[in-house]
Formats: structure tokens, sequence, C-alpha cells
């Protein structure tokens, strides 16, 4: 199938499938085929590990739940692989615990079941932005807390509260048109890790003095990048 001349940019991005459903491995196949990604899949996080030994990998999408081997324990094994592999877990069952709990595990980001396509893709392209963003940041050698701004929604949270000064987290989330607050609050909550979002006694958040200077940062990288 000839891809789209809009979708060249994604053509030699890899992706690998670890999942025990059958027919859900089947259809992401033709779509993200469709779409220009190269696609293998595994039916067990045996397999996928074994593949992934012998193939590098852009991202690879995992279901949490499956037999033997879950998602997580997987990821880990494939980590010690593969440090630069993105990893997107999917889950029928999935709150903010769940979700925090993968990401320090090492995903980059996390998928409820069933997902629209819109929002897969969405997904796996901010993923592999993630990953060009900081491969920019160790060639440039900044600081590790500017790891946290590879993620394209949580240097949109920069850019807001920068205009803003401070601001609730419902608003936060209607600049940002994202309706669930759970994803919101997860962003939030890994830039007040780095040190570069505080939280006020008012409740409202505001970026730090870390967090004007990563603003700085961002806009030169955006500058040298054009």
């Amino acid at each position: 199938m000839r891809v789209p001349a809009e979708r060249s940019s994604v053509q030699q991005s890899s992706i690998l499938i670890v999942d025990d459903e059958n027919e859900l491995r089947d259809n992401l196949v033709t779509i993200l085929e469709h779409e220009g990604f190269l696609v293998r899949t595994a039916s067990s996080g045996a397999d996928g590990v074994q593949q992934l030994t012998g193939q590098r990998f852009d991202v690879v999408l995992l279901d949490l739940i499956m037999p033997d081997m879950d998602g997580i324990e997987t990821m880990q094994e494939m980590r010690r692989l593969s440090a630069n592999t993105r990893f997107i877990i999917t889950t029928a069952y999935a709150t903010l615990s769940t979700a925090v709990y993968a990401i320090r595990k090492g995903a980059s980001d996390y998928l409820a079941k069933p997902f629209r396509v819109e929002e897969l893709l969405s997904v796996i392209r901010r993923s592999l932005e993630e990953a060009r963003f900081e491969r920019r940041l160790r060639l440039g050698n900044l600081d590790k807390t500017m790891t946290s701004l590879s993620n394209a929604t949580r240097r949109r949270i920069i850019e807001i509260l920068r205009q803003n000064l401070a601001m609730r987290l419902t608003d936060i989330s209607a600049a940002l048109t994202i309706e669930d607050h759970t994803k919101t609050m997860f962003h939030l909550r890994t830039l007040k890790d780095a040190g570069l979002v505080r939280q006020t006694q008012e409740k409202l958040y505001a970026l730090t003095v870390m967090g004007n200077n990563a603003f700085n940062v961002l806009n030169a990288l955006t500058l040298e990048a054009e």
C-alpha cells in the first residue's frame, strides 16, 4: 500500500506490538502499516523480549495484563536491551495510580482500552517526538531535570504558566483542551518532581525559578531546530 507523502516522516519508525489478543494485534498492524510505520507483533512478553534482542524498535506498544510476564515486567526486561526505545502501556483498567506506576517504571505514555485510532496515532507520534527531543538534550549536555520536558504536553504547560503566572488545575486542562483532569495532574506532578512547577497555598500552579529558566532553554532549542 502506497504511503501518502505527508506520512513519509514516520515511514522508517518501527513499532513492536505486544498483546495477547490476536484480533487487536491484527487490527493495529493494519492501521499502523497504513500510516507508514514498520510493524511487528508478539503474542506474549517473552516473545516480545526475544524479538527485541534481534531488532531495534522505536516504540513498543505493550499490553499491561498478559499471562506469564505482565507489561511492566516485559518493559523492564526490554529496557535492559534497548535504553532508547519508547514504551506505551495499554490497559483496560487505566487509573491515575496505574498510569503513574507505569510511567515511573519507564513507560513513555499509556492508553486506556478501548482507544480511538486518532488517540493511538497521537500518542505514538508524541513518543517519537519525545525521543528526538531527548536526543537534542543529550547532545546539548543539559541538566537531567530538563528530560521531564521531552513530553509535548509538559512543554505546553510551561508555556501556559509563563504566560499566565499562576493557574488552577481546571484552567490548565481547559488551555490544553484535555478533558481528563487526571492526565493534567500527572503531567503537573512530573513537573513538580523535576522542580519546574510549584503549587501555592491557594492551590494554584506556577513556575519556579528553574521552570522559568526551562522556558528560556525551550525557546533556544526551538530557534535552533528552525
